[in-house]
């Protein structure tokens, strides 16, 4: 992540400096930020969120022996895959620029998402024979709705906070395998199970843009994105159940590109 997460300031250090280029080059001109725009963009996004995980079942005395187990620490009660990856999608919006300087407005966005992360874990090794737990968190595609205000610092500058509704697939994905024995009917335990759809949350963030040229803006963003909850209970072949639940915070950095209606 520690990589990734470089180039992505890289390309935003980058792309001020384009911005700055550009914003010298616009001379005297004084642009109009009203109306409506298009655009494209691209980035990162990254969730260090863990997957949290609990065994139980219906057998009283069972239950009794799995608390004694997770008492000890041989269950570990949460698996953190460190879901991150790519981003990329398209925006629209509109603008209304007051003689304030102050710039309101609206925008959508519509990403495709490679943020996921995956990771196994050995689970049991002084109790049964040795399980391996592996469990996998996703965001297929995201969008929002979003309120934006923001400040001139110059003619061609804009500093602003933007926020409001997210939406998004998420997906949950959990396996228990013993791999000592293999899968043996009311013996080992075994089992998976994925659970996916679409939640609907909220974000929040800021960033700044600068008109390039007539027309045309460059922009560096940060978006918070809570997509909420998912949770569900994955049934074994053996009386134990497992209970994962896991919590859809993204961070979202990302550089847009926005063609302005005249």
């Amino acid at each position: 992540m520690n990589i990734a997460k470089t180039l992505v300031l890289t390309s935003l250090v980058l792309g001020a400096s384009v911005i700055n280029v550009g914003s010298a080059n616009a001379g005297d001109a004084t642009p109009s930020w009203s109306g409506a725009y298009i655009g494209a963009n691209a980035g990162y996004g990254w969730d260090s969120g863990k997957v949290g995980l609990s065994p139980s079942t219906d057998v009283p005395e069972l239950q009794d022996f799995l608390d004694d187990i997770i008492a000890s620490g041989s269950f570990p009660s949460a698996i953190s895959p460190s879901a991150e990856g790519v981003i990329g999608g398209g925006q629209a919006g509109y603008n209304w620029q007051l003689p304030s300087g102050w710039v309101v407005g609206i925008e959508t966005d519509l990403q495709a998402s490679g943020i996921s992360g995956s990771k196994s874990e050995v689970r049991f090794p002084e109790f049964f024979d040795t399980t391996s737990t592996s469990v996998e968190k996703k965001i297929d595609w995201f969008g929002t709705l979003r309120g934006r205000a923001g400040y001139l610092v110059d003619p061609q500058w804009l500093v602003y906070a933007t926020g409001g509704l997210a939406f998004g697939e998420t997906s949950l994905s959990y396996s228990e395998a013993d791999v000592t024995s293999g899968c043996i009917p009311d013996a080992t335990i075994c089992g998976d199970h994925t659970a996916s759809g679409t939640r609907a949350g909220w974000t929040a963030g800021g960033g700044v843009e600068a008109m390039l040229a007539p027309n045309w803006s460059l922009k560096a963003e940060y978006l918070y994105v809570d997509l909420g909850k998912r949770s569900f209970t994955a049934a074994t072949n053996t009386p134990i159940d497992f209970s994962a639940s896991a919590k859809y915070h993204e961070q979202i950095v990302r550089i847009g590109l926005n063609y302005h209606f005249e």
